[in-house]
């Protein structure tokens, strides 16, 4: 993930570039000796045409009939997370994103993100009942990934045992 966080970069920084040396500034043009003179700009902006109507919306739905349906929706939403904070992003933000993808909230579960001293956590895990199993993600800056189980709900009920489980 991180590689590939690295990578999105990469281009997003070759792109500007790109463009910075396409479009140079306007009204400028560099000379040999490093010092720029002015002067009228002899082409017209490009103009694109801004598309009206509803954004396309690529999110799958949430599937209820099964957990195992649903174990892509769970890394979109993690990874989206991933696009925002990084690879320690907070497990309560990425609940919340599976709240607002259609999961019941009453299903819904995290572990905390940081220690009882106040350290990053090395891993976290968020979870989701659906059609009476758990879909479970497992993330964190040990593992470096995201690790995706469908598990049966606990006799007791829930996806996640412990002390330090956070619910809706």
């Amino acid at each position: 993930m991180k590689q590939f966080a690295t990578a999105i970069a990469l281009v997003c920084v070759a792109a500007v570039l790109a463009g910075c040396s396409i479009l140079g500034v306007p009204g400028q043009s560099g000379s040999s000796n490093g010092t720029a003179t002015t002067g009228p700009s002899t082409s017209a902006p490009e103009v694109r045409p801004t598309p009206s109507g509803p954004k396309p919306n690529f999110m799958p739905a949430v599937d209820a009939t099964s957990a195992q349906a649903n174990q892509r929706l769970l890394v979109i939403l993690i990874e989206q997370g991933f696009l925002l904070e990084g690879i320690s992003a907070s497990p309560g933000a990425t609940a919340e994103r599976l709240q607002a993808a259609g999961f019941d909230p009453a299903g819904i579960e995290w572990t905390d993100g940081s220690t009882a001293i106040g350290l990053i956590s090395d891993t976290v895990f968020v979870s989701a009942q659906v059609a009476g199993e758990c879909l479970i993600g497992q993330y964190g800056v040990s593992i470096q990934t995201i690790a995706i189980a469908v598990m049966p709900v606990l006799p007791a009920g829930g996806c996640l045992v412990g002390t330090g489980i956070n619910r809706f």
